[in-house]
């Protein structure tokens, strides 16, 4: 039985998930400073306003402690490819 899953696959997608954290945070960072742009306005608009942006802005950068979770766990699973495919049968 083989396994085909390359660990240079695995890396790139590490990769690409890296990419899309700092894409993630940055549109965050984006959406905070964006709201605090605005802090000058006082109506309840206003109000309402900058609190649903801070929601979108939570619930933007919520999947990025996940998918920080996931990369050690693409290296070792990597790692592991490198190690099966060193065996010679």
């Amino acid at each position: 039985m083989a396994v085909k899953a390359s660990p240079e696959a695995i890396r790139e997608m590490k990769k690409e998930i890296q990419t899309t954290i700092r894409d993630i945070e940055r549109i965050s960072s984006g959406i905070r400073s964006g709201v605090s742009a605005t802090s000058n306005w006082n109506d309840a608009q206003a109000a309402q306003f900058s609190s649903l942006m801070q929601q979108i802005a939570s619930l933007t950068s919520a999947p990025i402690d996940t998918l920080n979770a996931a990369l050690p766990k693409l290296e070792k699973l990597a790692q592991s490819l490198d190690q099966y495919n060193r065996v010679k049968f």
